[in-house]
C-alpha cells in the first residue's frame, strides 16, 4: 500500500505536575531527515528517539517537537520548614549568647542555604514517559500518512486507467493511421510526375513505416502501467520505484511524439505527457 510522506500527529500526556506535549509532522524528502526540538530535561533522549524514528520510517523530512510544562497550580519553589525551625533554634542560641547582635531580616533568612528550595524534577520518570509515548505518536503519524497515501494511490490508478485508455484507443487507430500515411506518401510521389522504380519505392515505404512504427513504445507503456499497479500493491515503500517508472513513461511518450505521422499521434503523445506529469508530481510525495 502506498504511503505518503506528508503527515501530522500530536499527543499529550501528564506525569504528576508535568505535562508532555508531542507534535510530529513530516513532508516529502529524498531521504529520511529528522529534526528534534526537545526541552533541556529531555535532551538525553535524543539518540533513542532518533533510533525509533529511523526504525519506523524510511523517507521524509520529519520534525518532532516536545514541550514540557508544569501545572500552574503546582508551586515551583517552597520554604523548607524543617530548615527554618533549625535556624530559629540557632538564632535563639545566638541571642542568648550575644544579645547586642542585630537579628537577620526575613530576606536574609530566605537567602540562607536550604531555606528556599526548588521542587526537584523527576527526570528519570519524564524520560521514561517520553520514550513510551514516541512509538504511539509515530504510529498515529503513519496512520495519517497511509490515509494520505490512499488518496494519492486512487489518483495514480485513475491516471493509469487514462493512459491505458489512450494507448488502447491509439493502438486501435494505428492500422488506419499507417495506411493513411502510406497513401499520402504515394500521392506526393505521384504528384511529382516522375518515373520511379516501384520496387525501390516499396522498399523506401517499408523503411519509413518501420521508422515510424510505435508498437514497441505502446507495449512498453502498457508494461510500465502494469509495473505501477504491482508497486502500489507491494507492502514495501514504492516511491522511488514509481519515480523511476514515471521517467520511463515520459521517455516512451517523448519517443511516441518524435515518431509522429499524424495529428492523432501528436495529440495522443501530448495527452499522455499531461497525465504522466500529473502522476509524477504526486509520486514525489510517496515514501
Amino acid at each position: 500500500m502506498a504511503q505518503s510522506m506528508t503527515g501530522f500527529a500530536n499527543q499529550t500526556t501528564t506525569l504528576g505536575e508535568w505535562k508532555l506535549s508531542f507534535e510530529c509532522k513530516s513532508v516529502n524528502s529524498r531521504f529520511l531527515d529528522v529534526t528534534l526540538k526537545l526541552p533541556e530535561a529531555l535532551k538525553a533522549t535524543e539518540p533513542q528517539i532518533r533510533q525509533v524514528i529511523t526504525n519506523t520510517l524510511s523517507r521524509g523530512k520529519v520534525e518532532l517537537a516536545i514541550r514540557l510544562e508544569r501545572d500552574d497550580s503546582t508551586p515551583e519553589s517552597r520554604v523548607n520548614t524543617a530548615q527554618l525551625l533549625e535556624l530559629e533554634k540557632a538564632l535563639e542560641t545566638i541571642r542568648n549568647t550575644l544579645p547586642n547582635v542585630n537579628a537577620p531580616s526575613a530576606l536574609d533568612i530566605l537567602q540562607m542555604p536550604g531555606v528556599w528550595v526548588s521542587e526537584q524534577t523527576d527526570t528519570e520518570s519524564l524520560i521514561a514517559s517520553c520514550l513510551d509515548c514516541v512509538p504511539d505518536l509515530l504510529q498515529a503519524l503513519i496512520k495519517h500518512r497511509k490515509s494520505e497515501g490512499e488518496r494519492l494511490e486512487a489518483m495514480l490508478k485513475e491516471r493509469c486507467v487514462g493512459i491505458s485508455t489512450l494507448v488502447a484507443s491509439y493502438r486501435e487507430e494505428l492500422p488506419k493511421l499507417n495506411s493513411a500515411h502510406q497513401t499520402k506518401l504515394r500521392e506526393r510521389i505521384a504528384a511529382l510526375d516522375v518515373d520511379h522504380d516501384e520496387k525501390r519505392l516499396e522498399e523506401e515505404l517499408a523503411y519509413l513505416a518501420n521508422k515510424s512504427d510505435v508498437a514497441e513504445e505502446l507495449d512498453r507503456l502498457e508494461a510500465h502501467i502494469e509495473a505501477i499497479y504491482e508497486a502500489l500493491q507491494s507492502d514495501e515503500p514504492c516511491g522511488r520505484r514509481l519515480d523511476f517508472l514515471m521517467q520511463e513513461l515520459n521517455r516512451e511518450a517523448n519517443t511516441l511524439g518524435s515518431k509522429t505521422t499524424s495529428l492523432t499521434t501528436t495529440t495522443t503523445a501530448v495527452e499522455l505527457k499531461v497525465l504522466i506529469e500529473q502522476m509524477r508530481e504526486q509520486v514525489q510525495n510517496l515514501e
